[in-house]
């Protein structure tokens, strides 16, 4: 925290929280946080790529979940056997847009970019956690959830 003496630099006075409305932070923020800085050092478009990477992260377990509710639900109306591949296939990408990328996209506006920006600013576990961590976490994700399937599906 700023002492009182001490002057806010234009950038904070710019994008501070002005209208009073506080916002709850979890740790998706931190991570949508390290996601923008890193797209932005590398001049690409920060605000759609971390929301891109937060997507097919949520994709990746829509899909084990639709696993799951397909072999639980076989006789329903949503099973394997009423729909085509293709047609699972294209209601798979169409709703994971629609769940996935499109809410984050929406959630991370402007103002509560600016906002995490000054959060995690100068945050320890900025020097911590390195930025391939948290770009391999969806690969991390995928194997865990191929590796949870092996042992439930086995037979």
């Amino acid at each position: 925290m700023k002492g009182i003496n001490e002057t806010r630099s234009r950038f904070e006075q710019m994008h501070s929280n002005s209208n009073g409305k506080k916002y709850r932070y979890c740790f998706f923020d931190y991570l949508y946080y390290r996601l923008y800085v890193t797209y932005k050092k590398h001049n690409d478009p920060p605000r759609f790529s971390a929301c891109c990477v937060f997507g097919a992260t949520f994709e990746i377990s829509l899909f084990f979940m639709s696993i799951f509710v397909n072999c639980v639900l076989t006789d329903s109306f949503f099973s394997r056997k009423n729909f085509t591949e293709l047609q699972g296939a294209l209601a798979f990408i169409g709703l994971a847009i629609l769940f996935c990328i499109i809410p984050f996209y929406m959630r991370y506006t402007r103002k509560r970019t600016a906002a995490i920006l000054l959060k995690y600013k100068g945050n320890k576990w900025n020097r911590i956690i390195p930025s391939w961590v948290i770009f391999t976490f969806p690969i991390w994700e995928l194997l865990t959830g191929i590796g949870i399937c092996m042992l439930i599906f086995d037979k």
